[in-house]
């Protein structure tokens, strides 16, 4: 049997430059299928994370495009509102800018820092904790202390290995000292907060957020009526359409999901159109071999070998070419999700099921491109076979 075997690699590589071109149009059918599953599969189960570190019931509050922004007062009394009367998390934030560098001595940060005002119970909020130093305290927002926090990413740029703490910082917002470093977590609720620093929110900051975490009960009861509280604060006629948006986190999640599920059709869609061009070139490919291989087929067939032995013959020559090419492409699909997974600083996750569908697809396309050479192979008269130049 292994010689056997070893004659069918032999003939497949008899013309190694048609066998290689032919295993690298299937290898790249898969390495799509497979490359971009295993990378939604990476990202997926990191935002997952990050909601999950969030919470559930976590909602934000902002006003619409066209509207006139959110004033700090109009923020927090719905925040202190909230607070009392549904006894659950609520907090304001700003932006302060997405493409800012931040300074501290002679070191300095690229532009992709997010500047971002926020109150002492931001944090808690959205599930966020302090690695180094302290948070923010209510002092620090009420008398407007220079005082920052710095994601991880800011931090190992100005400062390598040290923890920056009682540190100056400079930015466009101004300097301020280094009270705490946040805990490295990546991107959550729409924050890269490796990428960010905080600061205390200014008594006269406009264009706010909201953050408010809403009971695991009567979740749609308690968004009316924070929607109706919020209404209440923009002097909104009663009946008129409301200039801002509730947000909730785990519709920010059904998206990912839905447009996971798109992105998972649209692989499979590439994946099936690169195997029927690689089926098309395998079986011109096969062709090809039978053409050339005539006189070898005549010997085979004189020798004793029955038509169906030649069939056999062409058909695993197929498969193995379509095997070698699903081998490589899967090798490559995973590297690509594992270079996601290193960038992602997430966990590298195997597609499994799109790993086997590769393989089931790869010998489908195989049999399928194989079958109409073997048959013209072993359909071949010996004798006119073996008198063919």
């Amino acid at each position: 049997m292994s010689d056997y075997f070893r004659f069918i690699l032999d003939s497949v590589f008899c013309n190694r430059r048609r066998a290689v071109f032919t295993v690298a149009i299937i290898a790249v059918g898969v390495s799509a299928l497979v490359g971009i599953q295993t990378a939604l599969d990476v990202m997926a189960d990191r935002v997952v994370g990050s909601f999950n570190r969030m919470g559930t019931g976590l909602c934000s509050i902002r006003p619409k495009a066209d509207a006139a922004p959110l004033t700090r007062q109009q923020a927090k009394a719905f925040c202190t509102a909230w607070q009392s009367e549904e006894a659950a998390d609520a907090a304001v934030w700003a932006e302060g800018g997405s493409a800012v560098q931040v300074r501290s001595g002679g070191a300095m940060t690229d532009p992709v820092v997010r500047v971002l005002f926020c109150d002492a119970v931001y944090l808690a909020c959205i599930g966020a904790r302090v690695a180094q130093g302290r948070g923010f305290m209510a002092y620090d927002i009420d008398e407007r202390q220079p005082v920052a926090l710095l994601g991880d990413n800011v931090r190992r740029r100005l400062f390598g290995e040290g923890d920056g703490l009682g540190e100056w910082v400079s930015c466009p917002a101004g300097r301020f000292r280094v009270a705490g470093v946040l805990e490295r977590q990546g991107a959550m609720f729409g924050t890269q907060l490796d990428n960010a620093v905080l600061l205390p929110l200014d008594g006269m900051q406009t264009g706010c957020s909201v953050l408010f975490r809403v009971p695991s009960s009567g979740q749609a009861a308690a968004i009316t009526g924070a929607g109706c509280r919020m209404a209440v604060l923009r002097r909104l006629a009663p009946g008129a359409e409301p200039d801002f948006e509730i947000v909730r986190a785990d519709s920010s999640e059904e998206m990912l999901a839905s447009l996971r599920r798109k992105l998972s059709a649209a692989a499979l869609v590439i994946g099936l159109i690169t195997m029927l061009g690689a089926a098309v070139g395998l079986m011109n490919s096969m062709l090809v071999a039978v053409k050339e291989r005539t006189r070898e087929i005549g010997t085979c067939r004189a020798l004793g070998a029955r038509a169906r032995d030649i069939e056999r013959q062409f058909l695993l020559e197929a498969v193995v070419i379509g095997q070698a090419g699903c081998a490589a492409g899967v090798a490559l699909g995973l590297l690509l999700g594992k270079l996601v997974a290193v960038a992602l600083e997430g966990d590298f996750v195997a597609p499994w099921r799109w790993i086997a569908l590769s393989v089931v697809l790869a010998v489908v396309t195989s049999l399928a491109s194989g079958l109409l050479p073997a048959r013209r192979a072993a359909s071949l008269d010996p004798i006119a076979a073996l008198h063919s130049l």
